[in-house]
């Protein structure tokens, strides 16, 4: 066998993963992205394009990097982190409308203050990461600002400790960011677009490079078509138990009738 077999291989064992069930409910990692049908679509539980071997490999290093820092953090920095919820034994978790909305914590953290913050840890490339180290979560990472804001709406966190490490050459850089009611205001608006069917697309073209790389990108411009479900039917919404309502019944809804047509995303203007 030849070096470049084993490469392949290792490729060809990613791609036969039988792919993840999708998200289906407005999360804190995604709610700071621009683009409100990529976020009704998850909110609906679209199907994803499905990642390529090399961003499995990505995601994968980042899990481990997770568990490297927590390490770091208790072992070296010896501050307190539950990175499980001791009732659960799962990450730390909190929802609104049942489930519609949610998010998961990398963990609680203790510093030699005493007081609790949340813990939220991600890897950067070496231009990412100088970023982050020159302006601030808030200017380098507004998305990552975004998902640090909605946990703390939802947990009743007040600060959040981000800590970042550079994968090109392991340098740590952290900041301590606190509750910002403006943005969550801004946040608790786009959630609302979300939850009653505005679902603008972000760029009038799929060739937009903001659509190239999105995981949506192939249900939203219509070269797959969702399963067929209520939640995939414009006439349903979220309601606030968790389940759907169908707008021409005015119930609970359950299964697709013949009145159903696909939810669909609207054109950028």
């Amino acid at each position: 066998m030849k070096a470049e077999d084993v490469i392949e291989k290792i490729d060809e064992g990613f791609a036969q993963e039988a792919p993840q069930k999708p998200r289906a409910y407005i999360g804190a990692s995604i709610i700071g992205n621009p683009c409100l049908a990529y976020l009704s679509f998850c909110l609906r539980g679209y199907p994803d394009t499905p990642p390529t071997p090399r961003l499995k490999r990505i995601f994968e290093a980042g899990h481990v990097f997770e568990d490297l820092i927590v390490k770091h953090l208790k072992n070296k920095a010896d501050v307190r982190v539950w990175e499980k919820d001791g009732l659960t034994g799962r990450q730390h978790h909190y929802e609104e409308m049942g489930g519609h909305i949610a998010c998961n914590m990398d963990g609680h953290i203790e510093l030699d203050d005493g007081e609790l913050r949340i813990l939220e840890i991600k890897t950067m490339n070496d231009a990412s990461f100088k970023k982050f180290q020159k302006s601030g979560v808030k200017i380098s990472h507004p998305s990552y600002y975004a998902q640090l804001q909605m946990m703390m709406s939802m947990s009743g966190f007040r600060q959040a400790f981000f800590i970042s490490m550079n994968k090109n050459t392991s340098e740590y850089h952290a900041e301590i960011v606190s509750y910002d009611e403006l943005e969550k205001n801004f946040l608790e608006h786009r959630a609302s677009q979300v939850l009653r069917g505005d679902a603008t697309r972000i760029s009038k073209d799929e060739t937009d490079w903001r659509c190239k790389g999105c995981f949506k990108r192939e249900v939203c411009w219509n070269e797959i078509e969702p399963p067929r479900a209520c939640t995939s039917c414009v006439h349903a919404s979220p309601r606030q138990d968790g389940l759907w309502k169908c707008a021409l019944t005015d119930e609970e809804a359950r299964e697709p009738c013949d009145k159903y047509s696909v939810f669909k995303a609207k054109e950028f203007t």
